[in-house]
């Protein structure tokens, strides 16, 4: 959507953070935030972006070989798990599976831990373990046969996400484009 965006507006420029944390957008000086849904504070504007978000873990054919696929949650204790550390609070993040008609977090073990989820594709694709990440950012490499996708079936599927901003009058005239273009694209 950015590259759109910056295609329909280049005298705009964009700069991007990542923060797998929960940043105030108001206090560190940003503009606007990328959330999913739950998790967008009520007093903040929020703007569709896409439908639901599904997770995928994925790992290499590499990796399966050497350990059998998991079938059940319960079984990631006999896995090498990469972990998601948030910067922000320092807190891992425990994997959350649909069990029995419910969300259950399981608190992974694993010898390697990091702030992005995007570095997870890399550490499985490279068959350092089980990496849980976004279905949408698994799916090339699941279809090039690169990564091969374990516990589908408990696999559970978020709210969207959401560009959220504080309601302001004086918004900057970059940020209505960026709202006005991703609400053309998103409904």
């Amino acid at each position: 959507m950015l590259a759109g965006f910056l295609q329909e507006h280049p005298h705009v420029q964009l700069e991007l953070t990542t923060d797998e944390g929960f940043v105030d957008i108001v206090e560190k000086g940003f503009d606007a935030g990328v959330r999913m849904g739950e998790s967008v504070h009520r007093d903040m504007v929020a703007v569709p972006l896409g439908g639901p978000v599904t997770v995928a873990v994925v790992a290499s054919p590499e990796y399966l070989r050497r350990v059998p696929a998991p079938r059940h949650p319960d079984e990631l204790v006999r896995h090498n798990c990469v972990r998601l550390r948030f910067a922000g609070t320092g807190m891992i993040y425990k994997w959350e599976f649909q069990v029995d008609g419910r969300l259950v977090e399981y608190e992974v073990k694993g010898n390697l831990t990091l702030s992005d989820t995007l570095f997870s594709l890399d550490a499985a694709l490279e068959g350092v373990g089980l990496a849980y990440t976004f279905e949408q950012l698994a799916l090339p490499y699941i279809r090039a046969k690169r990564l091969k996708r374990v516990l589908a079936s408990f696999s559970p599927t978020f709210p969207r996400f959401y560009l959220y901003y504080p309601s302001r009058r004086n918004q900057p005239t970059k940020l209505k484009a960026l709202i006005e273009y991703f609400s053309r694209r998103t409904h």
